[in-house]
This record gives C-alpha cells, sequence and structure tokens, in this order.
C-alpha cells in the first residue's frame, strides 16, 4: 500500500499537458465544424484524453530520470507525483465510460451492459470498446494493489511491471476506436508523441535500467546487527560513486537465498574520498530478513544516488531543524556527520577543483549551519543509532556535549512512550531562538510527519522552510 505525502509539488508541466490537450481536441472541433449529438460524449472523451495523459506522464517518471529529479526536487518527490497522477488517472479513465452509456439511462440493464465486454461481430469500434473495458479492469486492479491492498514489496514491485500491458492496451483502444486522435493531424501527432515517449520510458525501466543505468560495483564491508536493524558497510569494486549526505540508492545483491531485485535504502553516512557507505536497514520483510544471509565481501550492484533532501542543508544559508521517525533517521546522519565535522576539512589546495563543484562541504571554508536533531522512536530499545550519534559528537572537534552544545548544535533522543507524541511546540521549546527563522526537515511516519509539519505552519514557519523525505513506499 502506496502512501501519498500532502506537500505541495510544482505540477506546472503536467498542467499544461493537460491544458494543451483539450485546447488541441476542442480547436480540432471547431476547425472541423464537428460536435457531438450525444452531450455525454463531451466529458467521456474529455476524461479519456487526460487520463491518457495522465497515464503517459506516469509511466514516463517513474524512469528515474535526472531532469523531473531536478525539476521536482529529488526522486522521493517524483514518485509522490507518480502516486497523485496515477490516482488521477484512475477516475478520470474510470468516468469515460460512465459518461459513454449515461445516454442508456433510465434503463438501469442496458447502462450496467454498456459498460461491460460487448460482442464484436466484425464491428472495429465493438472491438476497441472491448479493449477498452479489458484496460480499465487491468488497471484497475493493478492500482488497488498499489494504492489499497499492503502485499510484500517484491510482489507489489512485479504487479506493478503490468502496467506496460496497460498502456499496451490503452494505445491499441486508442487506435482501434479513436476516431478523435486518428482525425485531427495537431490532436494526433501530439497524443502519440506522449504515448511513444511513455512506452519508451517503460522499456528503459523495465529492459534497459539493469544495464546501463547509474550502476556501481560494489561489496560488503563490515556488517553489525541492532535488534531489527541492519548496519552494513560498502566499499567499492570498481568505479566510485560520488554520493551527497541524505541520498538514496537502490540495492541488488547478489547472493544465492537473496532476491536479485533493486529496493531503496538511504545512504546513512556523509560523503568520503573512498566512497564507501552505510546502509541503516530495518527487517519488516521478506527481502529485508533475508539480508542476515549477507557475509563480508558479498557482492551488490547499487543505482543511484538518488535524492536531494541535503541540498538546502548544504546551501548552510539557515540554521537546521532534523527530525528523524525511526529509521526515518538515517537520512539525517550523513548531514549530523557533516555538521560536526565541518571544521576539520580540506584545505583548497587538498581538494582539488573537482571535489569542491561537488562537495563544498569537504572544504575547509564551508561552515556548517547549526544543527537541531531530534531523533524520536517509541521506545528506547528501537533508537539502534542513538550511540552512532551520540559518538559523532564526542569523535568531532568537539569531544563531548560541553563544547557542541556551547557551539549551539543540539541532540536529544526523544521516546513517545514515556514522552507522548513529540509536537512542534515542544521542539520550539528545546531549539535556540525557536524553530520560525529555520529550515526544518523531517523524514518518518506519515503520521508523524503530516502532524508536524500542520503544527509548524501554525507556529509561523513558512511552508517553503519546510523540507520533506517523502520517500514512503509503504
Amino acid at each position: 500500500m502506496l502512501t501519498t505525502s500532502r506537500s505541495h509539488q510544482n505540477l506546472g508541466p503536467v498542467i499544461f499537458s493537460l491544458v494543451l490537450t483539450l485546447a488541441l481536441w476542442l480547436g480540432s472541433k471547431w476547425y472541423f465544424n464537428e460536435g457531438f449529438d450525444n452531450f455525454y460524449k463531451y466529458p467521456a472523451k474529455a476524461a479519456s484524453l487526460l487520463a491518457t495523459v495522465l497515464m503517459c506522464w506516469c509511466i514516463v517518471l517513474s524512469a528515474r530520470m535526472a531532469f523531473f529529479e531536478d525539476y521536482f526536487g529529488g526522486l522521493d518527490k517524483v514518485y509522490q507525483v507518480h502516486k497523485r497522477l496515477g490516482k488521477a488517472a484512475f477516475f478520470l479513465i474510470l468516468a469515460h465510460p460512465l459518461f459513454l452509456a449515461l445516454d442508456r439511462m433510465p434503463d438501469v440493464p442496458a447502462f450496467l451492459r454498456r459498460l461491460w465486454f460487448l460482442a464484436p461481430g466484425g464491428d472495429r469500434y465493438l472491438a476497441g470498446h472491448n479493449l477498452g473495458v479489458a484496460s480499465l479492469l487491468l488497471m484497475a486492479g493493478l492500482l488497488a494493489v498499489t494504492l489499497w491492498i499492503r502485499i510484500p514489496y517484491h510482489r507489489w514491485k512485479r504487479s506493478h511491471e503490468w502496467f506496460g500491458l496497460v498502456l499496451l492496451a490503452v494505445m491499441a483502444h486508442v487506435i482501434v476506436v479513436d476516431r478523435d486522435i486518428a482525425r485531427y493531424p495537431l490532436l494526433g501527432l501530439w497524443m502519440y508523441a506522449l504515448l511513444g515517449l511513455a512506452a519508451l520510458a517503460y522499456l528503459y525501466i523495465r529492459f534497459f535500467y539493469a544495464r546501463y543505468g547509474p550502476r556501481y560495483a560494489y561489496c560488503v564491508d563490515d556488517i553489525e546487527k541492532h535488534g531489527d536493524i541492519l548496519q552494513i558497510t560498502f566499499a567499492p569494486e570498481g568505479q566510485r560513486m560520488d554520493f551527497k549526505p541524505s541520498q538514496f540508492i537502490y540495492l541488488v545483491v547478489h547472493k544465492q537465498g537473496i532476491a536479485a531485485e533493486p529496493h531503496p535504502y538511504s545512504i546513512a553516512c556523509g560523503y568520503n574520498r573512498d566512497s564507501r557507505f552505510k546502509l541503516g536497514i530495518k527487517q519488516v520483510g521478506d527481502h529485508t530478513r533475508s539480508l542476515d544471509r549477507l557475509e563480508k565481501n558479498d557482492a551488490v550492484s547499487v543505482y543511484g544516488p538518488y535524492g536531494r533532501f541535503s541540498d538546502r542543508f548544504l546551501a548552510a544559508d539557515r540554521d537546521c531543524v532534523f527530525i528523524g521517525g525511526g529509521i526515518g533517521i538515517t537520512p539525517f546522519l550523513g548531514m549530523w556527520h557533516v555538521a560536526l565535522h565541518s571544521e576539520e576539512r580540506l584545505s583548497l589546495d587538498e581538494a582539488g577543483e573537482k571535489l569542491m563543484e561537488m562537495h563544498p562541504e569537504c572544504i575547509r571554508n564551508w561552515k556548517s549551519p547549526l544543527v537541531s536533531l531530534f531523533y524520536v522512536c517509541i521506545t528506547e530499545d528501537q533508537a539502534c543509532f542513538d550511540n552512532d550519534i551520540k559518538h559523532e559528537v564526542i569523535q568531532s572537534h568537539f569531544h563531548g556535549f560541553k563544547a557542541f552544545e556551547e557551539r549551539g548544535h543540539y541532540y536529544e533522543l526523544y521516546l513517545a512512550d514515556r514522552q507522548g507524541l513529540i509536537t512542534a511546540e515542544y521542539i520550539d521549546s528545546r531549539v535556540r531562538e525557536g524553530v520560525r527563522d529555520k529550515n526544518i526537515f523531517l523524514c518518518g511516519p506519515t503520521p508523524m510527519v503530516s502532524a508536524l509539519v500542520a503544527q509548524f505552519k501554525t507556529l509561523g514557519v513558512s511552508e517553503e522552510h519546510i523540507i520533506l523525505e517523502d520517500f514512503n513506499l509503504f
């Protein structure tokens, strides 16, 4: 079951494509002086065209292209847009046959028959109708699994791959039955171009991404287990991956007994010149539990990195508040390391031009903003990263919490079973000079994040200063 963030996204290009589609269709109708005798065909046709455009967007966005990641502010945001558009496409496509059948009312049996398969009898239109019904049923089943039914990740991922068949059925339906797209040149060019792009995106992510995507060969270098959390460190086996703190990767393990399918995990460390990185993995499903079989030197493939969560922190223009709930603490661990070691960086001569461009946080003249970190867990035994966070303070140039807090940083392990649900008011009371002029970063369970966002807005924090990691698949 997928969760959908309520955070605002700039959907300008999507809205423009929808408006352009309607303009091309209605403009063509006007230019050729052709209308429908049945009024219900107008909303039915509009719903069909708009749903097709949204479906194309969904498939294109799923291809993990850097262009869209840059535009939307991270792959996690791209997937949130993808899920929203998928929902909208489903309800629009559902409206298409309903409006087409409305002219049968008040004859309810005839109305219902119109919504189901019809005997084609050699009729091209009826064959296209049946293709449309088939694609709608397949899409409904897949979206139910994707959005509303909780199933294991690997089964959800495999079911998601069937959306290519939905696209194929929709394309066949358009070609067979859609007279407007075939008749109107500009509309046809636009719609076929969108369908072609969607088909290319699907082929890429389904068949070519594994070989031609941003892939790096790594191996397991160290494994630690704390309760149901695995902390695994990986070392490069060839070309090194360049990453920023808080980014995430797709991990594929090459070992018998562990499914060789990509799973997303946040990088739980800052960048280092050896390109080693750590993942914090909560064992909650079949795949994550199978990672107990991993041993030192086991080979893996890493795809990525993705995400833009740390960009505002690295800009160092405002002090920051980090709030990580449960396993949602992992994106903050790398930024935490960077913040506490910012006075121990390389000189300009030592760094080199490329490192200065890619990683300003590694350069001596980069000064970290002040950071207040809240690690939110239900019980103390769930706080498996608490010692790591505290060790960063001890191992930094502060050498302990006294100088660390005098500098203006702050850390607190917040335990909900003792203190109740965390609130924005509580965080505001613990942060030096309050939260109103800070960048607020949140990652964790959707109910916690949604509640805190609303509370921070009530306190007067601008929405543009609330930064979310939205990569919540379940």
